[in-house]
């Protein structure tokens, strides 16, 4: 009797602290591998949450700059925890520069030395859905660690990726969200810009999905008008198609939207929104609400914040038309670089913007009117070239700035 669980554990014991190598660990079924990973936790007395909330720091630490770098010190911990575990599956994560806590180089990311060896290269890809590759062999790629949730990693080919823990054990919003989108009829139809989710991982209770790696439209310069027109265009479509699925993303802003390239620390490049090759995504949906399909946009309510809206409760408004606001408010400050050249554009987010709360436009008609907009421009508007990088609303600036020094 006693044979077989000496065996059993002696190899698991085995699988723990020695590499057999990728191909012999794959093999192990998910009993064994949940049997190895539950008692590394009891060896190693490093049990990992198993609750969404104790991947977050605590509501306290933002208030306490060193209580929160010790919080999000203990979240790596639980990432590099689990290297093995992703190594399993075929992913090499990202590693801190230093572990040292006070030197702070724990925040900055790197590829390890295995990433660069001759095995991957030359079959990194670039086409959809992996990034276009902007940066050059010997570029040293950082990943700077700021979302406790998020984590970069490479899979044996060298392609740029993700990795998003998205739930616990009792499903969340963000999982239902990427289940919808990823739907039959849903996942390949050209207006979906949700970011692809290459394999869902659990683990013990927890759900991860692992993405490429896409990095910030606003990292990168628009070179023609065209380019920054064809942006906006496609962020509205985006945005009505979740609309359309009753889904409300309720954080837009350029860090969770993904342009198609890897840039890595480089300056704000010029090329890589041309439209022939340019592709946006939204990648994060852990702030966002799920409606069933059966709403009617009309009737829907909610007393939420939006973004970094600084009221938790408000009063009701309808979300989609709240998220529309956003979103072109969001867009203007690129696409109104355009104004000097093409003053349509001003009045085309005026209208938007300063309209009555219950008037706002859902985003299907902004697209509508946006596409019309478009359409009657000329070649020559379309390929003048840009100069600005932003647009700012100075007299609405300034206005804030006064009222912060005066109340």
């Amino acid at each position: 009797m006693l044979l077989p669980i000496v065996a059993t554990t002696s190899f698991i014991l085995i699988c723990i602290y020695v590499d057999l190598g990728l191909p012999k660990l794959r093999r192990l079924t998910n009993l064994h591998l949940h049997l190895v990973w539950r008692l590394r936790s009891v060896l190693h007395c490093h049990p990992l949450p198993r609750q969404l909330a104790g991947w977050q720091p605590t509501p306290l630490s933002y208030d306490d700059q060193d209580q929160f770098a010790r919080e999000m010190f203990e979240i790596q911990s639980y990432w590099l925890y689990l290297d093995t575990f992703f190594h399993l599956k075929g992913y090499r994560i990202f590693k801190p520069v230093d572990g040292n806590f006070h030197e702070r180089k724990w925040l900055n990311l790197v590829p390890g030395p295995h990433e660069e060896s001759k095995r991957s290269k030359g079959r990194r890809r670039s086409d959809y859905p992996y990034a276009r590759k902007g940066y050059p062999d010997d570029y040293p790629m950082q990943f700077f660690f700021s979302s406790p949730r998020v984590w970069p990693a490479r899979d044996v080919d060298g392609n740029d990726l993700i990795i998003r823990l998205v739930s616990d054990d009792q499903c969340s919003d963000e999982l239902r969200i990427w289940r919808r989108l990823h739907s039959p009829g849903v996942k390949n139809h050209p207006r979906n810009r949700a970011i692809p989710v290459l394999e869902y991982l659990e683990f013990d209770g927890l759900t991860f999905i692992v993405m490429p790696r896409w990095d910030s439209p606003s990292s990168n310069d628009y070179a023609t008008a065209e380019e920054v027109l064809n942006m906006a265009e496609c962020i509205f479509d985006a945005v009505d198609f979740l609309h359309e699925h009753r889904i409300v993303h309720r954080d837009l802003e350029f860090q969770n939207v993904g342009l198609n390239v890897v840039i890595g620390k480089q300056r704000y490049p010029k090329g890589n929104h041309d439209p022939k090759e340019a592709m946006y995504a939204i990648i994060d949906f852990g702030f966002s609400l799920i409606y069933p399909y059966e709403t009617h946009l009309e009737e829907a309510t909610t007393t939420l914040r939006y973004g970094c809206e600084f009221e938790d409760e408000n009063p009701p408004r309808n979300p989609f038309t709240l998220e529309t606001y956003y979103a072109a408010k969001m867009i203007q400050h690129s696409a109104r670089i355009v104004e000097k050249f093409i003053p349509e554009i001003g009045p085309f987010f005026d209208d938007i913007l300063n309209a009555e709360e219950a008037n706002r436009p859902f985003a299907r008609e902004v697209l509508q009117r946006f596409r019309q907009l478009k359409s009657s421009l000329t070649t020559d508007q379309l390929k003048m070239p840009l100069e600005d990088r932003y647009w700012t609303d100075a007299v609405n600036f300034l206005r804030e700035i006064l009222s912060q020094v005066y109340n």
